[in-house]
């Protein structure tokens, strides 16, 4: 069951998706986070440079609720760019699976984060939460691993685009305090945009609000005719319903 336990507020999920990215980053792999956690970042990015406040910073300034902007989760959405047989990609993301799992200080300097594999396998691996030692069976962070465009997270999209995007994708530093920054690479805007409008399920429609919002507030040029080359034609109707939010906001 989905708790939703989560944000990039929250110590533990943010250093866990910075670790996803050191990991992968560092092996050489093509990947975007994507799903909830990207459209996080990409919502905190804006938030802190129209801010000028950090991560640690939004969360008490008197000015913003980021609670109304974040949509938690309790799992990080994953698409690899893997070669070799559908076998081989597996036997590669067990290899890394493991790798992601980490003890480290938390960046306030004031608790011991671990994070322990819980369960191993390309179908939704699990990891455990530990704060001091102190955890349980529910405060867990589960994964969807994509590894081909089949069983990827492009929900309907065209096939294509599954590499596309990874391609296209961009890296972006998230300042969470002076001692941390969340580094993660995440579809273009557009990409993730597109996404979200395919699905158009209630909490798609309000990541898509969100987005569309701060990036008008933020002065972000959003190319809507990248998102009609996503969407067109097999998404028409979801697509015309955008872009009447989309210019009652720009």
């Amino acid at each position: 069951m989905k708790r939703e336990l989560y944000s990039l507020t929250d110590e533990p999920f943010a250093m866990f998706v910075n670790r996803v990215g050191q990991v992968l980053r560092e092996g050489g792999i093509p990947h975007n986070i994507v799903g909830g956690a990207a459209v996080q970042g990409q919502i905190l990015k804006m938030l802190t440079s129209q801010y000028g406040a950090d991560v640690h910073g939004l969360t008490i300034h008197p000015s913003v609720r980021v609670q109304d902007y974040l949509r938690s989760t309790d799992d990080v959405d994953l698409a690899l760019k893997l070669e070799g047989d559908d076998m081989e990609r597996i036997r590669r993301i067990n290899e890394i699976l493991p790798k992601l799992a980490f003890e480290a200080i938390s960046p306030n300097g004031e608790s011991v984060i671990e994070v322990r594999l819980a369960r191993v396998g390309a179908h939704r691996p699990t990891y455990r939460v530990y704060v001091d030692g102190r955890g349980s069976e529910e405060e867990v962070i589960a994964m969807n691993v994509g590894r081909n465009p089949a069983n990827g997270n492009v929900r309907g999209i065209d096939e294509k685009w599954y590499d596309e995007f990874i391609r296209q994708s961009q890296q972006i530093e998230v300042p969470y305090n002076g001692n941390f920054h969340i580094v993660m690479n995440v579809p273009r805007l557009e990409h993730l945009i597109a996404s979200k409008i395919a699905g158009s399920r209630g909490k798609d429609l309000m990541d898509i609000k969100n987005l569309i919002d701060l990036s008008a507030r933020s002065k972000i040029k959003i190319d809507t005719h990248e998102i009609s080359k996503v969407l067109l034609p097999a998404y028409e109707r979801n697509y015309n319903r955008f872009l009447s939010l989309f210019n009652n906001s720009h």
